[in-house]
């Protein structure tokens, strides 16, 4: 079996359509269930099937069983977790590896150490290391680590570091390079070399531009303007595809005459889209 990569959500963590949101991508989202989008996630199959499913979003059953789905397996839960940082959307569906649901039995999940940290020091995350429901394993940025024939390569990302910190990855099957940061505040010289040089790269999308949330402090909520992005990212050896998109975002707009044009050598990625490695 050919490694590959399996995009299994791209809206930011809040979803879409957005809790409590009338606009008009949440909207017709809510009306056409091919126009939902989950929460921003990543799955891997090896070369001998088996699954890694980066970040646990509130999305956790369905996207669980999209990746086994993927790797031609009955039984929807993946063989290890990976988990970039702690925020709403990354890590809340580990709730469902607890025993009101999975009761899962040492599920290997990849943290940071402040990640671990975060996890054993609060409720009711601690339960689940202290029942075994989750074995945390140490992820060290800079210290690559083989996952049945495909290279995983975390590194740190700027983002904002309340509890823990944020990692990206770079994974390095036999075919491709694949870079996936979901979560940026910026794209510092460092990564921006990093995803020109990848074959493919996935990255954070969240807004477009600085105007579509007026009713809130964006710096709070900091993330790259897709429309400065495309500008920053532009001359890589691969396509570049954004994810992580909010519901604001214009790119999302349900009439296709009202998203802002992307130039050649970028796209908006999707539910469900493959990556070979």
């Amino acid at each position: 079996m050919d490694p590959r990569a399996i995009v299994l959500g791209t809206a930011q963590d809040g979803g879409l359509p957005h809790a409590g949101c009338a606009c008009g991508a949440c909207t017709q989202a809510r009306r056409e269930p091919a126009r939902v989008r989950r929460v921003s996630s990543l799955g891997v199959v090896g070369r001998t099937g088996r699954t890694l499913l980066v970040d646990a979003t509130p999305d956790f059953p369905a996207q669980a069983a999209a990746l086994a789905a993927a790797a031609g397996r009955e039984q929807p839960v993946p063989d290890a977790l990976l988990l970039t940082h702690a925020h709403m959307g990354h890590y809340l569906g580990l709730a469902w590896l607890g025993r009101e649901a999975l009761d899962a039995r040492g599920l290997p999940t990849w943290v940071t150490g402040r990640m671990d940290a975060f996890l054993r020091a609060n409720r009711p995350w601690s339960h689940l290391v202290e029942r075994g429901q989750v074995r945390l394993e140490r992820l060290q940025p800079g210290v690559p680590l083989d996952f049945d024939g495909v290279e995983l390569h975390a590194f740190l990302v700027p983002h904002r570091a309340e509890d823990t910190d944020t990692v990206g990855l770079e994974l390095r099957g036999p075919r491709a390079r694949l870079v996936y940061v979901s979560d940026a505040d910026v794209f510092p010289p460092p990564l921006v070399e990093r995803i020109h040089e990848a074959d493919v790269a996935l990255v954070d999308g969240t807004f477009h531009g600085p105007d579509e949330l007026p009713h809130r402090d964006l710096l709070a909520v900091r993330h790259p303007f897709v429309r400065d992005s495309v500008r920053l990212l532009d001359g890589g050896r691969g396509a570049v595809w954004f994810t992580h998109l909010n519901h604001s975002n214009p790119l999302l707009a349900p009439e296709a005459s009202a998203r802002p044009a992307l130039p050649p050598g970028f796209g908006v990625a999707h539910d469900g889209q493959v990556f070979a490695l």
